[in-house]
């Protein structure tokens, strides 16, 4: 029977090649750019800044919210990837093709100031259509003209959907698991 489809073998030498390709690609044309630089930069730089202004009282809630939004920036940048919805020309590491400092810096930095200083539900989800408004109508068309992001098949507003709803979900999920923790000690 004639097969239709690449073997698993078949997929596992193109992912071998891509993986050389990016490799190649980031050596010659990534690292050490100015680019490079900035995301270094950018992949360091917020934690201390976030380390200077975290309520100390309130670390774990906060960190676990961080979590959360690190976990879902990594998934959500890592399908739109696969699902050429985007690219990212210029990478921290080469195996890596995400915006790792966002995903990793950035993103759970800015989310983690927002929730502690924006504490009720009210206050949270303004500054969160705030955030994520600047973050898509701003920063990407920004990042986008510097040569950090290329938009394929994505528009900036279904980011902005994306930003309130893992908002919103992460910190209810955070403020469900305190407050099983907090009946939990009542007891």
């Amino acid at each position: 029977m004639m097969q239709n489809y690449p073997s698993v073998e078949q997929l596992a030498e193109m992912v071998r090649l891509l993986t050389q390709a990016r490799i190649e690609n980031w050596l010659g044309e990534g690292v050490g750019s100015w680019r490079w630089w900035a995301l270094v930069v950018l992949m360091f730089v917020p934690w201390f800044i976030w380390a200077k202004l975290v309520d100390k009282k309130k670390l774990l809630e906060l960190a676990l919210f961080g979590m959360f939004i690190m976990v879902n920036s990594i998934t959500l940048d890592e399908l739109g990837f696969e699902l050429s919805l985007w690219n990212y020309p210029v990478n921290i590491f080469p195996i890596f093709p995400r915006l790792s400092s966002a995903d990793y810096t950035v993103m759970p930095v800015v989310f983690m100031l927002t929730y502690q200083y924006f504490p009720t539900w009210k206050s949270f989800f303004w500054a969160l259509v705030a955030l994520a408004f600047v973050f898509s109508f701003v920063v990407e068309p920004i990042i986008g003209k510097l040569g950090f992001y290329v938009p394929i098949k994505w528009h900036y507003h279904y980011s902005f959907v994306i930003y309130l709803i893992v908002g919103l979900l992460s910190r209810w999920l955070v403020r469900f698991f305190v407050d099983i923790m907090r009946k939990h000690n009542a007891n």
